[in-house]
Parts: structure tokens; C-alpha cells; sequence
């Protein structure tokens, strides 16, 4: 995926809110250290109220939220892998909880590497279906990972993460850890069940 250059959305700016627009940018700073980069999300309870507070639209304060939780390193500006060199099979795996994770192979770029991850639900049921849920790879301090792509079908997902600098051909001392972060299903929608019937639409 190319990053593609930024467009503010308007020319428009009220000067006014310079002051207020970097004391916001502080409390940015302030909240990243307090939460050494890893704030969480406010209970519900908490952004209703201060919605009812500040006069603030509730849904919006919760996108607003949401946006903070997962911090700037997102962002950075993604190296693309350039220049294929060759596939590196690892083929390693763990099972945790009836889950087995899977680091299958990587593909060697000459600026990056790709590895690849798959997550298989290991259960005899038939009928099994995933929860949605947000995948992060950490090998070591001196590698950047960044999410590429994923996928899932039934009972397993597949993963591919760029890592900043290229990983050695020979990767024997290294650990994947990969942090899974379950995404909490809407409890607000509630689901409908069809009945069996014989429908005509004239």
C-alpha cells in the first residue's frame, strides 16, 4: 500500500484556537508518557459522562478515543519492500487455548522483510467463527513491524507484517511476539432470528 500525500481537508483555520490547539498537543504528550504508549480505552460510563459535562456528542468523543487508543506509531510513514530477494521458511508454532499460532515463512526484500503469521482455531466443532481482534508483531527494540495485510476465513486468519530493517536469513535467537487484542463485539445490536417461511413479493 502507497502512502498517498496529506490534503487538510479546508483552507480554513480560526486562529483563535492556535493557544488551545497546542495546549491540546501538550495533554497529547502529557498522555502518551503517563501511559507509557499504552492508554487503554475510557469505560463507557466515563465518556458518557463527560459528555454530559463538556456538551460533547457521546459518539463522537467514543471515535475520538478509539483514534488516541492506538497511538501515532501507526502512522509512521511506511517503508515499502522493494527489491524481492527470496522466500525464508520458519514454520514455527505455538498452541495457546485452543488457538494455534503459526509463523510460516517471510520473504526477504532488500530494505525489509515480510513475515507471515496464520491463526487456526484448533477445535473438532464444525460451526467455530472467529471474534474480530487487532494483531501487533514484536521481535526486538532495533525492528520496526507494521501490519500489511490480513485475512480470515471460518476457523483461521492469515497475517503479513513489514519488518524494518530486514530480518537475517538465519533467524535462530529471534522471538515473534505477537499481541492479540480482542475487539468487543456491539452489545447495543441485537440480533434477529429469520423464521422459516415462504415469502411473495408481487
Amino acid at each position: 500500500m502507497i502512502r498517498m500525500p496529506f490534503r487538510p481537508p479546508t483552507d480554513y483555520y480560526c486562529e483563535e484556537l492556535a493557544t488551545i490547539d497546542e495546549q491540546i498537543c501538550e495533554l497529547l504528550a502529557k498522555r502518551k508518557e503517563l501511559s507509557n504508549n499504552n492508554p487503554g480505552f475510557p469505560i463507557l460510563e466515563l465518556i458518557s459522562s463527560w459528555s454530559q459535562k463538556f456538551g460533547l456528542n457521546e459518539d463522537w468523543l467514543r471515535m475520538i478515543f478509539s483514534l488516541y487508543m492506538h497511538g501515532e506509531d501507526r502512522l509512521l510513514s511506511p517503508v515499502e519492500p522493494v527489491g524481492f530477494l527470496k522466500f525464508v521458511p520458519i514454520l514455527r508454532s505455538v498452541v495457546i487455548d485452543n488457538m494455534m499460532y503459526a509463523v510460516t515463512h517471510m520473504k526477504q526484500y532488500c530494505n525489509a522483510s515480510v513475515v507471515y503469521i496464520e491463526t487456526e482455531v484448533n477445535l473438532a466443532e464444525s460451526f467455530v467463527r472467529l471474534g474480530h481482534a487487532s494483531f501487533e508483531l514484536f521481535i526486538s527494540p532495533e525492528y520496526q513491524c507494521r501490519q500489511s495485510s490480513g485475512s480470515g476465513h471460518g476457523k483461521g486468519m492469515q497475517h503479513s507484517f513489514v519488518v524494518i530493517p530486514a530480518l537475517p536469513d538465519n533467524i535462530n535467537g529471534l522471538e515473534f511476539r505477537l499481541s492479540v487484542k480482542p475487539l468487543r463485539e456491539n452489545p447495543e445490536f441485537q440480533e434477529v432470528q429469520f423464521t422459516e417461511t415462504t415469502v411473495t413479493i408481487k
